[in-house]
């Protein structure tokens, strides 16, 4: 009897607490900055090891919170 009471407590102390947990938004999205020089580029074009890719990539995940209404 003392067991079914306390697991009965307990799941609904989670379902409590899951009801207020706060919810995120993760936003993802690629940031591309061109680095190429004026020399790069003129390599690239003649040459048939193309060595310099002339991008940069960041990978940036935003977390926002939103309010609990």
């Amino acid at each position: 009897m003392k067991k079914t009471i306390a697991t009965l407590l307990m799941a609904l102390a989670i379902g409590v607490t899951t009801t207020f947990a706060q919810q995120t938004v993760v936003k993802k999205e690629d940031k591309v900055k061109k680095t190429t020089t004026l020399g790069q580029k003129i390599h690239n074009t003649f040459s048939k090891h193309k060595h310099y890719n002339g991008t940069k990539t960041k990978h940036v995940v935003k977390v926002e919170k939103v309010p609990a209404k």
